[in-house]
Protein backbone atom coordinates (compact mmCIF):
# COMPACT_ATOMS: atom_id res chain seq x y z
CA UNK A 1 0.00 0.00 0.00
CA UNK A 2 1.45 3.34 -1.08
CA UNK A 3 1.29 6.56 0.93
CA UNK A 4 -1.44 7.92 -1.34
CA UNK A 5 -3.58 4.82 -0.85
CA UNK A 6 -2.99 4.89 2.92
CA UNK A 7 -3.97 8.55 3.22
CA UNK A 8 -6.90 8.18 0.82
CA UNK A 9 -8.28 5.46 3.12
CA UNK A 10 -7.56 7.68 6.13
CA UNK A 11 -9.38 10.55 4.39
CA UNK A 12 -12.42 8.32 3.84
CA UNK A 13 -12.38 7.38 7.53
CA UNK A 14 -12.12 11.10 8.38
CA UNK A 15 -15.27 11.90 6.35
CA UNK A 16 -17.05 9.13 8.23
CA UNK A 17 -15.84 10.58 11.58
CA UNK A 18 -13.88 7.47 12.51
CA UNK A 19 -10.41 8.98 12.96
CA UNK A 20 -8.53 9.87 16.12
CA UNK A 21 -6.92 13.24 16.83
CA UNK A 22 -3.50 11.83 15.99
CA UNK A 23 -4.74 10.42 12.67
CA UNK A 24 -6.29 13.78 11.80
CA UNK A 25 -2.99 15.55 12.51
CA UNK A 26 -1.15 12.99 10.38
CA UNK A 27 -3.66 13.45 7.54
CA UNK A 28 -3.36 17.26 7.79
CA UNK A 29 0.46 17.06 7.59
CA UNK A 30 0.26 14.78 4.54
CA UNK A 31 -2.36 16.93 2.79
CA UNK A 32 -0.24 20.05 3.36
CA UNK A 33 2.82 18.29 1.92
CA UNK A 34 1.36 16.96 -1.32
CA UNK A 35 -0.01 18.85 -4.28
CA UNK A 36 -2.66 16.33 -5.25
CA UNK A 37 -6.12 17.65 -6.29
CA UNK A 38 -7.72 14.66 -4.54
CA UNK A 39 -6.54 16.06 -1.18
CA UNK A 40 -7.45 19.69 -1.89
CA UNK A 41 -10.85 19.51 -0.19
CA UNK A 42 -9.48 17.84 2.96
CA UNK A 43 -6.62 20.36 3.01
CA UNK A 44 -9.13 23.24 3.01
CA UNK A 45 -11.32 21.68 5.71
CA UNK A 46 -8.40 20.80 7.99
CA UNK A 47 -6.80 24.22 7.42
CA UNK A 48 -10.06 25.95 8.33
CA UNK A 49 -10.45 23.80 11.45
CA UNK A 50 -6.87 24.45 12.53
CA UNK A 51 -7.48 28.23 12.30
CA UNK A 52 -10.65 27.83 14.36
CA UNK A 53 -8.76 25.75 16.91
CA UNK A 54 -6.07 28.44 17.16
CA UNK A 55 -8.68 31.15 17.73
CA UNK A 56 -10.40 29.01 20.34
CA UNK A 57 -7.07 28.43 22.11
CA UNK A 58 -6.35 32.18 22.06
CA UNK A 59 -9.78 32.91 23.56
CA UNK A 60 -9.26 30.22 26.19
CA UNK A 61 -5.82 31.64 27.01
CA UNK A 62 -7.25 35.17 27.29
CA UNK A 63 -10.06 33.88 29.50
CA UNK A 64 -7.53 32.17 31.76
CA UNK A 65 -5.55 35.41 32.01
CA UNK A 66 -8.68 37.40 32.88
CA UNK A 67 -9.63 34.75 35.43
CA UNK A 68 -6.20 34.90 37.01
CA UNK A 69 -6.38 38.69 37.11
CA UNK A 70 -9.81 38.51 38.77
CA UNK A 71 -8.56 36.00 41.35
CA UNK A 72 -5.53 38.20 42.05
CA UNK A 73 -7.76 41.27 42.47
CA UNK A 74 -10.01 39.34 44.89
CA UNK A 75 -7.00 38.18 46.89
CA UNK A 76 -5.67 41.72 47.09
CA UNK A 77 -9.08 42.96 48.26
CA UNK A 78 -9.34 40.25 50.92
CA UNK A 79 -5.80 40.87 52.13
CA UNK A 80 -6.40 44.63 52.24
CA UNK A 81 -9.62 44.24 54.20
CA UNK A 82 -7.97 41.76 56.57
CA UNK A 83 -4.98 44.02 57.18
CA UNK A 84 -7.29 46.97 57.73
CA UNK A 85 -9.26 44.97 60.30
CA UNK A 86 -6.06 43.85 62.07
CA UNK A 87 -4.56 47.34 62.18
CA UNK A 88 -7.87 48.76 63.44
CA UNK A 89 -7.85 46.21 66.25
CA UNK A 90 -4.23 47.05 67.09
CA UNK A 91 -5.01 50.78 67.10
CA UNK A 92 -8.01 50.12 69.31
CA UNK A 93 -5.85 48.16 71.74
CA UNK A 94 -3.22 50.91 71.75
CA UNK A 95 -5.87 53.48 72.67
CA UNK A 96 -7.24 51.31 75.43
CA UNK A 97 -6.55 52.75 78.86
CA UNK A 98 -6.79 50.51 81.93
CA UNK A 99 -6.44 51.49 85.59
CA UNK A 100 -5.56 49.09 88.37
CA UNK A 101 -6.21 50.52 91.80
CA UNK A 102 -6.93 48.86 95.10
CA UNK A 103 -7.41 45.49 93.41
CA UNK A 104 -9.96 46.80 90.92
CA UNK A 105 -9.61 47.01 87.16
CA UNK A 106 -11.27 49.87 85.31
CA UNK A 107 -11.27 50.82 81.64
CA UNK A 108 -13.68 53.75 81.93
CA UNK A 109 -11.76 56.61 80.31
CA UNK A 110 -13.60 59.35 82.22
CA UNK A 111 -12.97 57.69 85.58
CA UNK A 112 -9.30 57.11 84.70
CA UNK A 113 -8.76 60.69 83.55
CA UNK A 114 -10.37 62.12 86.70
CA UNK A 115 -8.10 59.86 88.80
CA UNK A 116 -5.02 61.03 86.87
CA UNK A 117 -6.01 64.69 87.20
CA UNK A 118 -6.59 64.22 90.93
CA UNK A 119 -3.21 62.54 91.39
CA UNK A 120 -1.43 65.25 89.41
CA UNK A 121 -3.18 68.00 91.34
CA UNK A 122 -2.15 66.40 94.64
CA UNK A 123 1.41 65.92 93.40
CA UNK A 124 1.86 69.53 92.26
CA UNK A 125 0.17 70.82 95.41
CA UNK A 126 2.81 69.06 97.42
CA UNK A 127 0.45 66.89 99.42
CA UNK A 128 0.70 63.61 97.56
CA UNK A 129 1.40 60.37 99.36
CA UNK A 130 4.51 59.86 97.24
CA UNK A 131 5.78 63.31 98.16
CA UNK A 132 5.22 62.65 101.85
CA UNK A 133 6.96 59.29 101.64
CA UNK A 134 9.97 60.82 99.88
CA UNK A 135 10.25 63.58 102.51
CA UNK A 136 10.19 61.02 105.31
CA UNK A 137 12.93 58.99 103.64
CA UNK A 138 15.26 61.93 103.06
CA UNK A 139 14.66 63.64 106.42
CA UNK A 140 16.05 60.74 108.43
Amino acid sequence: MTDKEKYTALMQRYWEAETTQEEERELARYAARVDDPEFEEIRGVLGYLSIGREKKEKRARALRMYSLAAVAACLIAVITIGLNFITTEIRHQEDLCVRYSYGEISNNNEQIMSSVESSLADFFAGSSLADNNLREIFQR
